[in-house]
């Protein structure tokens, strides 16, 4: 089925490109649509449920953007995202598991089961918001709340492989803005004046090198052109937003050709800069960068988190430091400080990107453990355990193999020693404590002198039945008068483990009361005492729900 649609993409036979009349500028009058039936198998069933739910109560609502255009190449989309004419609280008031969430953008996230979440943006408008006077140079949009038409919505988007719509209803692709010519031709455009939609969303650069990379398409000229006059841009952008976008080139499968892009666009220079300017100056370690980025996407999916990120970014500039040669020699009498080196360029970066802590943690952790791993004939046993018992060790492991690959010498011989190391399943990030194997579940605190209830940790009053017959309490003497104890922890044995507060009545134990009370339930004795008040005041209950009715 995906190989028809690529035919039909460049046949073209239905309706005539844009491009081939001269005419490239979208508008409502005048958009091409295909027919193309896409199967419902290839489609997602709760986004499927959610536009004919919404074209049922009156509204337009597409499949758009990405899905439509991973579809139309042959891929399989990750998330399937929904235009609409609904505004916002339309959606809320017929999707009772949505939420609303946006400040720039508002927009509704339909919650689902397994944490899926499915994105329902309502259509925005060419028009935008009223901006604060004297801010004709920033072209930077903060507000983008005016809704519009779906022709107005597919000119608004970044590039024209994302203004593509599928009519799920109609079996139809419609394409505002020639996004099916660009695809056939496999170039990245920008919807309108590229120097002007850059610079309304710098982070529209990033994408358009994740896109690329990702997709296998070259960036257009003019295209092109703008993303190096105006990367700089990107400072203007939230540190966060920036940060997932490095995170995403990492872990999407085009790590190494994204980073290709980003340094032969000097955009490199402008995200990460103190990574740049040390990848300038040592070409062997740009080369061993590039090697761990092929390897990465070598990986089946899930690939690799943010901690794991950043060690692969600073592993290739820490090769000398940790004493490894560029024939993977290892100089075991250097002592390293893998901390404070993995400091020295963790804390900049942090206070630039907002790095989170969790993040950096990861990356030191996987810095020291490959600083011991490299010399295993160093560690002690009890060392060793604890590396092999790390939760970050796989991951380790993992860098340490690609390492060897790259380097070889010693590296090779350590990787071979760790891979025959035993590693326990359900791995730990410390050996595990008492707790966590043979003792029994931490105590509560029971609620004490109140009526009616129990103590919820006796353990100790169980362990001493067990082991002392039950003669033996029989035959203990009563209490002193005066509340001194003879017996050392007698009160555990008394009327008071079980809830009773009236210990002049129970000064003398009775020999059937106490062989039957540690055979009994310990709720019994509080069940007892409520069924003889339950009668007094439910004949009180009665009279006032009896006089409340007569009055």
């Amino acid at each position: 089925m995906l190989k028809k649609i690529l035919s039909l993409i460049r046949g073209r036979r239905q309706q005539p490109s844009a491009s081939r009349s001269g005419h490239r500028r979208a508008t409502a009058d005048n958009p091409i649509r295909v027919r193309q039936p896409i199967p419902d198998r290839d489609l997602d069933s709760d986004a499927v449920k959610i536009v004919r739910r919404l074209v049922r109560h009156g509204h337009e609502a597409y499949l758009v953007g990405g899905c439509v255009r991973d579809l139309l190449l042959g891929g399989h989309p990750k998330d399937f995202d929904i235009g609409t004419s609904a505004t916002p609280g339309q959606i809320k008031r017929l999707f009772r598991n949505s939420r609303i969430i946006g400040r720039r953008f508002r927009l509704a996230h339909i919650y689902f089961q397994d944490r899926k979440v499915i994105e329902v943006a309502t259509f925005r408008s060419l028009e935008e918001a009223p901006s604060e006077p004297g801010k004709d140079a920033d072209l930077l949009i903060r507000d983008d709340n005016v809704f519009g038409t779906p022709a107005e919505d597919a000119i608004r988007r970044d590039f024209t492989i994302n203004g593509l719509f599928y009519d799920i209803d109609k079996q139809t692709v419609i394409d505002h803005t020639d996004g099916l010519e660009d695809l056939r031709r496999r170039v990245v455009r920008t919807i309108g004046d590229p120097a002007v939609r850059l610079r309304e969303d710098p982070i529209r650069i990033l994408r358009a090198i994740k896109f690329a990379a990702r997709l296998n398409l070259e960036i257009e000229t003019e295209t092109l052109t703008a993303i190096k006059s105006y990367g700089t841009e990107i400072d203007k952008s939230a540190p966060p937003r920036v940060l997932e976008e490095i995170y995403r080139f990492c872990r999407e499968g085009a790590a190494e050709r994204s980073f290709v892009f980003l340094r032969g666009t000097r955009v490199l220079d402008v995200i990460l800069p103190e990574l740049a300017s040390a990848y300038r100056d040592d070409e062997a370690a740009w080369k061993t960068l590039r090697h761990l980025l092929r390897e990465i996407d070598q990986r089946p999916a899930p690939r690799i988190d943010g901690g794991e990120s950043l060690t692969v970014l600073l592993l290739p500039l820490l090769v000398r430091p940790f004493g490894w040669g560029g024939d993977g020699t290892v100089d075991e009498g250097r002592r390293v400080d893998a901390r404070d080196l993995a400091n020295s360029w963790l804390d900049p970066l942090g206070r630039r990107l907002r790095l989170a802590r969790r993040d950096q943690e990861i990356c030191r952790l996987l810095l020291l453990s490959l600083v011991r791993m490299a010399q295993p004939r160093r560690l002690r046993p009890r060392t060793k355990q604890a590396i092999v018992r790390r939760s970050c060790f796989p991951a380790a492991l993992g860098l340490l193999e690609s390492m060897a690959r790259h380097l070889g010498g010693d590296l090779t011989r350590a990787v071979e020693f760790w891979g025959r190391q035993s590693v326990p399943e359900g791995r730990r990030s410390a050996p595990p404590t008492r707790k966590e194997t043979d003792s029994p579940a931490p105590r509560r605190r029971g609620r004490r002198g109140k009526r009616g209830g129990e103590s919820r940790s006796k353990p100790e009053p169980e362990a001493t039945v067990k082991q002392v017959p039950l003669d033996f309490f029989a035959a203990l003497p009563s209490a002193p008068s005066d509340g001194a104890s003879t017996e050392p922890d007698s009160d555990r044995y008394g009327g008071d483990q079980f809830g009773h507060h009236e210990p002049e009545e129970r000064q003398e134990p009775r020999e059937s009361e106490e062989r039957q009370e540690p055979q009994e339930s310990e709720r019994r004795p509080p069940r007892r005492r409520r069924r003889r008040r339950r009668p007094r005041d439910g004949g009180g209950n009665t009279d006032d729900k009896d006089q409340t009715s007569d009055e």
